[in-house]
């Protein structure tokens, strides 16, 4: 492996804000927000998000570096309002990146920070047309869990959830 992930650091919002936007513009139908929103978000916004993801009980955001770049970002928030435990949301890997193990080194940040915490699985929304990312949540151990809803920007596209258990010996597959 030749990318590092690591948790972010307080004072990286503005390169948090950079990989984002980077992101919605990448695959704007994989996100539950969009570009025109995120660009107009104050600076201090960002920086709450860092400082948050960096040291936060209720968040955290795990960054894939490469060589000072940034590739790819994940989020783990302690709470899914719709779920039963912990859920994982933010996930882009850069599309130069991807195949590389990037994005499972990534949900495996987030999957060690939620049993961390105690959680027995870990939850996530995709839209039901990203078949590269249903793939990865696949093999990573998610299983679809029936529940859909509609992207909120896009109600004519579906997101499934999708869920992993944390148990000892439960949902891994390679």
């Amino acid at each position: 492996m030749d990318f590092e992930v690591r948790r972010i650091r307080p004072g990286e919002g503005l390169r948090l804000r950079a990989l984002r936007l980077h992101a919605l513009a990448d695959a704007p139908m994989a996100f539950g927000s969009t570009l025109a929103r995120e660009e107009a978000f104050a600076d201090r916004v960002w920086d709450e998000r860092a400082t948050g993801g960096a040291g936060g009980d209720e968040r955290v955001t795990f960054i894939a570096e490469r060589d000072g770049r940034w590739i790819g970002v994940a989020t783990g928030l302690a709470d899914d309002p719709d779920g039963p435990g912990p859920v994982l949301v933010g996930m882009f890997v850069d599309p130069a990146e991807r195949g590389r193990g990037v994005g499972r080194a990534l949900v495996e940040a987030v999957t060690a920070w939620a049993r961390a915490r105690g959680a027995g699985c870990l939850c996530l929304w995709v839209t039901s047309t990203n078949n590269p990312a249903i793939a990865l949540y696949d093999r990573c151990g998610f299983r679809p869990t029936g529940d859909t809803q509609p992207l909120a920007h896009t109600p004519a596209l579906t997101e499934l959830r999708m869920v992993r258990d944390l148990r000892q010996g439960q949902g891994d597959r390679d």
